[in-house]
């Protein structure tokens, strides 16, 4: 029930469209309980009363009234449509947008096909349910109410015995929802799963290609499709079983209506058209006990999907823009890390301890074997990632006190696997800074060592690059990247392994670039390719979250067995020589 009143608030904003959808609904059905009485009339006064004179005044009225009845369910429709679509707007912006502000850790752990299937096949079902099954509820109540009192103002022993079978319904429909309500669920998680199997092996491709799994993969996807098929299977066998129930104990009171009812009629306690009135209302009655079953099961799913979305939008990002933002004062970029200690969530601690001071204007290079959380200490810095205990300074001020835009925008970031649009050249390059001239860009393509391959292109600046960047090659993404991070003119640069996808020639290319942009901006460089981190003024070697050495290459070589262990173990290019580092 909470889940259900906190969905029918999203139609707070359409409060007319739902009193017009009920009008015109609630005419709907006044028009559709008219016409038994007619027959009554036709059959009593007419056919068996003898006044042929009324037989076409009776039917003009029917025909307006069924003309009528045509008004009021168009404009039904159109406004219930209006509200549904109107639901779905709304909660998928809330729902996107929302998962715009949620923090890293947020998608650390939830996979993207399950963040995927919540806002479309969840958000589906729910404005189906909100838009028209809350209008169907309505109008099947508003429906059963007017029958009963109109079948005991024809005849009250009648009608209370074709209602005995209420409680029964009732108790069905209570039963049916309580199984069905947690299988509902299930479905729309197993759902969830068939899509996240779906993206990981659309976004895969290439690696289930290059290693022949094309059967495996499509093994393991069946098995995802088959487990949702059973939960299908399992939600459409309780309807199986319910629905019929619930349309069948309906039927039971029809028939003792045509016993019963066609006794009072030969005993003349009844006339042949209060009984055909009767029995038109009651088959009328019908319907809205036949469809409790559908209307539960949508409200059901509903309610499942309604819940999957609330996960999102009631989770809080683990990085809150503070309560009272300072600005982030104009500062050379000197970064300063004070006790800083970092564990992911639920599990050990990342960085222990962390003491470092980064002069502005400065190169240096973190050092360390797989894991030794040198890209978790860059990721502290733009507030990815909320410092455990201590704090992470930029020119003085916390980084925790400075809006998150604001930070970010003095920090750009060029990381190994660059991430882009499904857009122009241009658009990417210009992402950070939307308003950058054609001159900007051009600029910073330059800066990049970019332009000479984006002028080679058909469309130049204008070409359109697919999907996530696969049309051009590892390079020149790489580029493109360092482009899009140049044209910011952020006062720290964070460069993650920013060479590692290009050949020897491009990269002295990108790093004769990169000398250029580093000067006078405070630099962080992440690598293990030596060529690279000769750009550093200052090595820094982390093992296991911890600072172990800091200085020189000729220095470190001398002193820190783990640095020498990692030059010479050839993670770091040995057949290069850091002799002037």
């Amino acid at each position: 029930m909470p889940t259900l009143l906190r969905l029918i608030s999203f139609l707070r904003p359409y409060r007319t469209a739902v009193a017009m959808s009920a009008f015109f609904g609630a005419g709907l059905m006044v028009c559709t309980l008219s016409l038994p009485y007619i027959t009554r009339l036709v059959i009593d006064d007419v056919i068996r009363g003898g006044q042929r004179n009324q037989l076409a005044p009776l039917l003009i009225v029917g025909l307006v009234i069924i003309c009528v009845r045509f008004v009021f369910n168009l404009n039904r429709r159109i406004w219930a449509g209006r509200i549904s679509l109107g639901v779905e707007y709304d909660l998928r912006d809330a729902v996107f947008g929302h998962i715009q502000r949620l923090s890293f850790a947020f998608f650390d752990e939830m996979p993207v096909g399950q963040l995927m299937s919540r806002a479309t096949n969840d958000l589906q079902v729910v404005r189906f349910f909100l838009g028209y099954g809350l209008v169907f509820l309505f109008m099947n109540t508003l429906q059963l109410i007017l029958i009963t009192i109109v079948l005991f103002w024809i005849n009250p022993g009648l009608a209370g015995l074709a209602l005995l079978v209420g409680p029964a319904l009732l108790a069905v429909a209570i039963r049916y929802s309580r199984r069905s309500g947690p299988v509902r669920l299930d479905v729309q998680q197993k759902a969830g799963e068939v899509a996240q199997a779906a993206e990981e092996s659309v976004v895969g491709i290439r690696v289930i290609k290059a290693f022949g799994r094309e059967d495996y993969r499509t093994g393991q996807f069946a098995a995802v499709s088959f487990k949702a098929f059973r939960r299908n299977i399992d939600a459409a066998r309780l309807e199986s079983f319910y629905a019929p129930l619930l349309s069948f104990l309906p039927i039971l009171g029809l028939g003792v209506v045509l016993a019963y009812g066609g006794t009072l009629v030969i005993r003349h306690d009844l006339t042949l058209g209060e009984f055909v009135q009767f029995y038109l209302y009651l088959a009328l009655l019908m319907g809205p006990f036949q469809i409790i079953g559908n209307i539960v099961g949508n409200g059901q799913r509903a309610v499942a999907g309604g819940r999957r979305i609330f996960e999102i939008m009631d989770a809080v990002p683990d990085v809150q823009e503070p309560d009272h933002p300072r600005k982030l004062p104009d500062g050379p970029g000197e970064i300063r890390f004070e006790d800083v200690h970092f564990a992911y969530k639920g599990g050990r601690d990342v960085l222990r301890g962390i003491d470092l001071t980064i002069p502005a204007g400065t190169t240096i290079a973190l050092i360390g074997m797989t894991g030794a959380g040198k890209s978790t200490l860059t990721e502290l810095i733009p507030r990815y990632y909320e410092v455990t205990r201590g704090c992470v300074r930029v020119d003085g001020t916390d980084v925790r006190e400075v809006l998150l835009n604001d930070l970010r925008r003095e920090i750009g970031v060029v990381s190994q696997e660059p991430f882009l649009f499904s857009a122009t050249i241009r658009e990417n390059i210009a992402y950070g800074r939307p308003d950058s001239t054609d001159d900007e860009v051009r600029a910073a393509a330059e800066q990049a060592r970019a332009d000479a391959f984006i002028d080679a292109l058909p469309n130049g600046y204008d070409t359109v690059v697919g999907e996530r960047g696969f049309t051009l090659s590892g390079g020149q993404r790489q580029r493109l990247a360092i482009a899009r991070a140049i044209i910011t003119d952020p006062r720290i640069l964070i460069l993650d392994e920013a060479t590692a996808s290009v050949d020897a020639s491009t990269e002295r290319e990108i790093q004769a670039a990169l000398r250029a942009v580093m000067n006078g901006r405070t630099t962080i460089i992440i690598a293990h390719r030596l060529s690279t981190i000769r750009l550093a003024d200052e090595l820094i070697v982390l093992d296991h979250g911890v600072i172990v050495a800091r200085g020189r290459h000729a220095d470190l070589y001398s002193r820190s067995p783990l640095y020498r262990e990692i030059h010479d173990s050839g993670l770091a290019r040995p057949d290069l020589v850091l002799g002037d580092v």
